[in-house]
């Protein structure tokens, strides 16, 4: 009899630890495609520095937020960024502008190499929406500011803005709007540089202590 009873709960047990099995975490990453294309002509010799990218708190660290019909702001418990987003994006945008290669030289912030521009970039919006009936709205809009070092003057700034819609309001339906929005923001902001070094008058400062 006893035999019974310890089969019994041993049955009872092993059942309540199925129950409380939950679905692993998904890691996701932002992939903007395949390598840029390198832009037909050069800078005139000019090296860009690329700034720490600027973006809200909640970019800042691996959690996949999304926004209700309600306005509030809620977190997808089974997803999580493999990186910061802010961080990815500055990879991104790195990466992007040095395969391009438009500069002769393309900096990080830290460097302590002169620069003649500074391109720093501001993320305003990453962020799913989904309404009540199941929609879904994906954005993604960036802020670039183009600066000449020397005399901290504003050369060109530019908003990129995307967004996406879909019918089915998942986590990856909002990463892979991330994703065609981060590729065709590398495009339209390596396009944007190149218009800048066509415009922009060399000015030769090379007897210059940056």
């Amino acid at each position: 009899m006893k035999w019974i009873v310890s089969v019994l709960i041993a049955a009872v047990l092993g059942g309540c630890s199925l129950t409380r099995e939950v679905p692993p975490t998904q890691s996701y990453h932002l992939d903007s495609g395949e390598t840029v294309a390198p832009a037909a002509q050069q800078c005139s010799g000019r090296v860009l520095r690329v700034a720490l990218l600027e973006a809200p708190q909640w970019l800042e660290g691996t959690a996949i937020y999304y926004a209700g019909a309600d306005h509030k702001l809620y977190r997808y418990t089974r997803a999580r960024w493999e990186q910061p987003p802010v961080q990815q994006l500055q990879q991104i945008i790195e990466k992007s502008v040095i395969e391009s290669a438009l500069f002769s030289g393309v900096l990080p912030y830290k460097s302590l190499a002169k620069n003649d521009w500074l391109l720093e970039i501001r993320v305003e919006r990453m962020l799913q929406t989904i309404e009540e009936n199941g929609r879904g709205e994906t954005e993604l809009m960036l802020y670039a500011v183009l600066v000449d070092q020397y005399s901290r003057r504003i050369l060109a700034q530019k908003t990129f803005r995307y967004r996406h819609e879909s019918d089915r309001a998942d986590v990856q339906s909002a990463v892979d709007a991330w994703n065609k929005s981060a590729g065709t923001f590398r495009e339209e902001l390596i396009a944007w540089l190149d218009h800048q070094c066509q415009t922009q008058i060399k000015v030769d400062r090379s007897d210059v202590d940056l």
